[in-house]
């Protein structure tokens, strides 16, 4: 792991911006034309013309060749028609003063105006010294048959200074064949550089905000620099202010969001759904390195693939005051945190609070293994570890330095452990659920339930986590120890006092008054089950049974549970589906659960052949008999409440082929009647 993470260091090898050079050198010279400042030039690709002046919308110009061979000037602006679309390079030239950028947007209605790269090397939409531009509302995709050095959007500034104001907002980014294999990790969506090392050079005023990426290999959003390495050896030149904010990334080969060679650089409200998809390296959904005192907050991180790293987030080496706050983090493969750093590589004064993680799968806090950083905060955050995972808490930490890990709640119904230091200082946390020999000591530790208000019950979506808040009674209330420069707030919004005592975990409201649960039996529950049974109704039976099994008949069951909350008129903070496994025929069989949209079908008449098909997994659950699982619907209530309120779902095996891989839930015919299938909502 440390190997591989030493590529991101990469970005200050002067060899490889001599490379950048040289491709940019090599760039054919073009013919330019310059017009008045303060203009605005529309294009058109279907009804324009290069003879046109471009001045209006009546005659616009055509073609990306005439739109390159314009130097620019203070003030204009460029709008390309919707539901155009455009083959090449998008190479506009000339610089915006301060107070008067060049803005590159769309005109009329319809869909954003598409540069298709169509394989070509380098930035579908490229800049090379120039400042004061913002580049809105375009759509940009850039294919090929293999791999290659391609992006979206690339920037670059040469030996050039302070350059200053790019902006990047509302594009479409889309289906970019760059490289997996890509050292630097910078090949991708959107990239932000400063090459050479003749001139100190930096961005100032950088702000990537509202885009959307999907299929981009291998990175989503990053920036870099020559002048980026902070080691303390002088050659650090940050980025200042520096936002990447409000974008939504979806299925990266690699890494989501990198932040490099900033200082107080921002990253905040951004989702990343499966980073990590098809890069074999070391990639996190959103991380910093070579940076001071980065903050990352109000992000949601999910499904990010494998355990090389694989995290929801990374504070990486060479940082000093990474901070980690308010942040969703929720089912990655490889956990919610990574820490880097090593005795020569720093990465130092980190704090984490007021997070959630649920369900995060590997490690919640995986440390660079043989150091921990000098002075980590880690307090008033709530991590859920559902049943049948096996996560661990901490991993890694060694050396010197302790952590201080205070005021947080670990809801624990899984198997995983700690790592942990003979300094390390823990006090004043909920410890809930299994209790495996490796839990620290804690003085004021608290073991009792923490009444969280619908614990595991987090959809998609950083509003969807109320179920974490603290019930009236909570143990947990006003209970904690004071932080000092504790941030002034949790997740919610609520005020953390500097003299009062908090709350342990990430909420600091009052407690919730909550209600009896609202508890409904599924009204409908069946398996059905393939081959020689395709067409035979098999409901009725105290059990509903799902496996993968394949002997001389090829048959096997999925199962179907409906619920029908129609007598519910109130408000849904938090939903849960509970399912109890009777019996499991061995251990490790996964099973995954998935939303089923149509409600119409029955039990007395649902077959193999018959039955409906399902949409969005909610989850994915290692099944240990006499363990209920606990399936968070929280977003699917809330839309029900509107179209019917009843939901269905679907249980099916994503265990390898098995004659003995079955799993059977107790159905709403059960004879225990707290073993039947409930849908709990918390108003």
């Amino acid at each position: 792991m440390r190997s591989s993470k030493a590529f991101r260091l990469c970005l200050s090898v002067s060899l490889v911006f001599t490379l950048l050079l040289t491709v940019v050198v090599s760039l054919p010279a073009l013919t330019t034309t310059t017009y008045a400042n303060n203009t605005t030039y529309y294009v058109d690709s279907a009804g324009g013309s290069d003879s046109n002046n471009g001045l209006s919308t009546g005659s616009p110009w055509q073609t990306l060749t005439k739109v390159n061979s314009t130097t620019f000037l203070p003030g204009d602006k460029i709008l390309f028609k919707s539901g155009s679309v455009w083959t090449g390079q998008l190479h506009p030239l000339g610089s915006g003063a301060s107070g008067f950028p060049i803005i590159i947007d769309k005109y009329g209605t319809g869909n954003k105006p598409i540069i298709n790269g169509n394989g070509l090397t380098g930035g579908t939409v490229y800049f090379y010294n120039q400042q004061y531009w913002e580049l809105n509302n375009l759509e940009i995709t850039n294919t090929s048959a293999s791999a290659g050095d391609r992006y979206g959007v690339k920037v670059e500034a040469h030996d050039v200074g302070t350059y200053n104001h790019f902006y990047i907002r509302n594009m479409y980014i889309h289906d970019v064949t760059g490289t997996n294999s890509d050292a630097l990790k910078v090949t991708g969506g959107i990239y932000v550089l400063v090459s050479g090392t003749a001139v100190r050079t930096k961005w100032n005023d950088v702000l990537i905000d509202g885009n959307t990426i999907e299929r981009t290999d291998r990175t989503g959003i990053s920036n870099g620099s020559s002048w980026g390495n902070n080691d303390g050896a002088g050659n650090f030149e940050p980025y200042t202010n520096l936002v990447i904010s409000n974008n939504t990334l979806n299925d990266i080969g690699g890494d989501g969001i990198v932040m490099r060679a900033s200082i107080n650089g921002l990253v905040q409200y951004n989702v990343v759904n499966t980073a990590h998809a098809r890069d074999t390296h070391y990639n996190v959904a959103i991380w910093a390195i070579n940076s001071t005192n980065p903050v990352m907050q109000y992000n949601e991180a999910y499904n990010t693939k494998t355990t090389n790293d694989g995290q929801g987030f990374d504070c990486d080496f060479n940082l000093t005051g990474c901070t980690v706050q308010y942040n969703y983090s929720h089912d990655n493969e490889g956990g919610f945190l990574l820490v880097m750093g090593n005795g020569t590589i720093r990465n130092d004064n980190m704090i984490v609070r007021y997070n959630i993680s649920q369900n995060d799968r590997a490690r919640i806090f995986q440390f660079n293994s043989g150091y921990t950083p000098l002075n980590s905060q880690i307090y008033n955050n709530t991590f859920y570890i559902g049943s049948g995972l096996s996560t661990s808490i901490t991993t890694g930490l060694a050396g010197s330095n302790p952590i201080y890990f205070k005021n947080n709640i670990v809801y624990n119904a899984g198997s995983g452990g700690y790592s942990v230091k003979a300094n390390d200082v823990y006090d004043y946390n909920v410890f809930y659920g299994n209790h495996p020999a490796s839990e620290p000591s804690d003085t004021h530790k608290l073991t009792s339930d923490p009444l969280l208000v619908g614990a595991g019950s987090g959809g998609t979506g950083l509003s969807t986590v109320n179920g974490y808040k603290l019930a009236t009674g909570s143990p947990a209330l006003s209970s904690g120890v004071v932080i000092s420069s504790n941030g002034g707030k949790d997740y919610w919004g609520n005020t953390v006092s500097s003299s009062t005592a908090p709350n342990r975990g990430a909420y600091n409201g009052v407690g919730i008054v909550v209600s009896s649960p609202n508890t409904w039996v599924a009204v409908d529950d069946a398996n059905v089950r393939d081959g020689t049974y395709a067409t035979t109704n098999q409901a009725g039976t105290t059990a509903v049974t799902v496996d993968t099994k394949n002997d001389l008949t090829s048959y096997k069951r999925d199962g179907y549970f409906k619920f029908d909350f129609t007598s519910y008129s109130g408000s849904v903070t938090a939903a849960t589906i509970t399912l109890k496994p009777i019996v499991a025929a061995m251990s490790g069989i996964q099973n995954e659960v998935a939303l089923v949209t149509d409600n119409s079908w029955t039990e007395g008449a649902i077959t193999w052949d018959t039955k409906p098909s399902s949409s969005t997994v909610l989850g994915t659950y290692t099944i240990v008999a006499g363990t209920p699982i606990t399936i968070p619907v929280t977003s699917q209530v809330q839309a029900a409440m509107s179209t019917g309120k009843k939901l269905s779902i679907r249980v099916y095996s994503t265990s390898p082929v098995n004659s003995n891989g079955n799993v059977s839930f107790a159905s709403s015919e059960s004879i225990t009647s707290a073993d039947r299938p409930q849908l709990t909502i918390t108003p």
